[in-house]
């Protein structure tokens, strides 16, 4: 390798894709996700949380499984990175998922919202102090004006960040599972590059469940399955389904395409896509400053997906 290349190579790693069906897939996850939030916190209200989890993942991983087998992968492909794999199984599902789920039951909707906008800045910010990706600084300008507007978008709905005794274990747990979100797209990014991104979700989460399941055995044996409503196994079967499974599927592709930071700078869309379904469904209505708020998160998102 000639010296003259290195430049243009590290030029390009820093450079944004074109847009393509890639992003219109994320898009689409963003909208399922945007609907997941409040699907689990109807269906754990009739489920054990962690007994929930479980569950969900178990039907993500048949999910993922037949992904596989419709594309004819093989998982022995990840032989040579199981460690790694299994820690990256261990931060995004077995730690992340539990402290997401408990956070969700014991702190407010809108403390939830907003600290977990805050997962895409951290996986710009740790992916660049790592050296894994450089985000140039529209980039970051883009990022940080996502999570401006984001925050416009949550206060303007009535949700303020609301701090007390009674929300603190919660919003501690959540803010856990910002950080343990954000370390698995940046973990997630060289063996996505290297290995197919369902070979990785899959062989990662399979390390996971058997964890899973053992530490939701006390709330499997102490839930009352009788007393589970047709709402409730719809919510499951969404969540599982859609948000973990078929999403963590769409979510490794997007981070081996996009990269870390510009794949979850369009989680921040989230509250907007639960914001519009509101008015659609619901009748709600959107204020000057929640408009205000979506103007900023769509801008954020374009300067951070521009090229060049």
């Amino acid at each position: 390798m000639s010296q003259t290349t290195l430049p243009a190579r590290r030029e390009s790693a820093s450079a944004a894709p074109a847009f393509g069906w890639v992003d219109l897939a994320v898009i689409v996850l963003v909208v399922i996700w945007g609907t997941n939030f409040v699907v689990v916190k109807a269906a754990v209200a009739q489920m054990r949380p962690l007994a929930f989890t479980a569950l969900r993942f178990t039907l993500a991983a048949l999910v993922l499984l037949s992904l596989v087998a419709l594309n004819r992968l093989s998982l022995r492909r990840a032989r040579a990175d199981l460690w790694r794999l299994a820690l990256l199984g261990l931060v995004g599902n077995m730690l992340y998922q539990p402290l997401f789920i408990l956070g969700l039951t014991r702190t407010t909707a809108g403390n939830s919202s907003i600290i977990l906008a805050a997962a895409p800045m951290i996986v710009a910010v740790e992916a660049h102090f790592l050296g894994t990706e450089r985000l140039r600084p529209r980039a970051w300008l883009g990022v940080l004006l996502a999570f401006g507007g984001l925050a416009l978008v949550i206060v303007g709905g009535g949700r303020r960040l609301s701090l007390s005794s009674t929300t603190l274990a919660g919003d501690l747990l959540t803010l856990g599972a910002a950080f343990l979100w954000a370390t698995y797209t940046v973990m997630s990014r060289p063996l996505v590059v290297r290995l197919p991104p369902l070979v990785v979700t899959t062989v990662s989460l399979l390390f996971s469940l058997p964890a899973l399941l053992l530490l939701a055995a006390p709330s499997f044996a102490a839930q009352d399955w009788g007393a589970v409503t047709f709402p409730g196994w719809g919510g499951l079967a969404y969540s599982g389904l859609l948000a973990i499974g078929l999403g963590y599927a769409i979510w490794g592709k997007g981070v081996q395409r996009l990269g870390g930071p510009r794949t979850s700078v369009y989680a921040n869309l989230a509250p907007v896509v639960a914001a519009l379904t509101g008015v659609i469904f619901l009748g709600d209505h959107i204020g000057l400053l929640q408009a205000a708020g979506m103007a900023c998160v769509l801008g954020g998102v374009v300067l951070t997906r521009l090229r060049g």
